[in-house]
């Protein structure tokens, strides 16, 4: 089994491209969606799909909960080696899982872009040596990454619960790692999307979660301190 998590909250339209995109990639996959709270149809579309599991959770618990649930899933009740984690806004090209499969460390992501362009198949991409700067946006993580540096912090329900995972790998001795192989990325597309009541309440929590980063850290994730965290 080659696991895909993807979580989801509304954007239904680009969630079908997303998951259409998972079925597509020369290896087989096994497809596993938590939905944070969705009104749009997403609930009810996921209904229809076959092969796939799901969990519906009434609420949007948000992405660090999300990610830990799935995860810990996988990992531990369906004894999976490593994980493909997949944001819904994103479209992955065919040869995607099977080239970060062939890297073999405990971390590595994709090259986010904007343009479908350049995840076309007639576009070969060089293959690189591996780089700093992980895009959390679709990750392969493995079970021993995952255990060594333990769950992504609650305390940050929509934002910097990455870069809070980034520095406590950093301090594990785990590099996280980005490959030379890009993806498309409708970026903030949940944020997009929102009605404005939403969207301010998204906002709202996403200041809450970049001022618990800065409790524990000591900087903003864009701030000059939060490169020296990394030395």
């Amino acid at each position: 089994m080659n696991p895909v998590l993807i979580l989801t909250h509304n954007c239904l339209e680009l969630t079908k491209k997303c998951v259409e995109s998972v079925h597509r990639q020369e290896i087989s996959t096994r497809l596993f969606l938590i939905d944070n709270g969705s009104t749009d149809g997403t609930k009810e579309w996921m209904r229809t799909q076959t092969g796939d599991a799901w969990w519906d959770w009434l609420e949007n618990r948000g992405v660090s909960a999300g990610w830990n649930e799935g995860l810990s899933l996988l990992f531990y009740q369906k004894d999976v080696e490593y994980i493909l984690v997949v944001n819904n806004d994103c479209i992955l090209p065919a040869n995607f899982l099977g080239e970060l499969l062939s890297y073999n460390v405990p971390f590595v992501t994709g090259a986010s872009t904007e343009n479908m362009l350049e995840i076309s198949p007639m576009i070969q991409h060089e293959r690189k040596p591996l780089v700093g700067g992980p895009d959390f946006s679709a990750f392969l993580i493995r079970r021993d990454c995952w255990e060594k540096v333990g769950p992504f912090d609650e305390r940050m329900k929509f934002y910097a619960s990455d870069n809070a995972f980034h520095v406590e790998a950093h301090r594990k001795g785990i590099e996280l790692l980005r490959a030379n192989l890009p993806f498309y990325h409708e970026r903030s597309s949940t944020l997009k999307k929102a009605s404005p009541a939403e969207r301010r309440e998204i906002e709202i929590q996403a200041d809450r979660d970049r001022e618990v980063f800065k409790s524990i850290y000591g900087c903003m994730p864009w701030e000059p301190g939060y490169q020296e965290l990394f030395k």
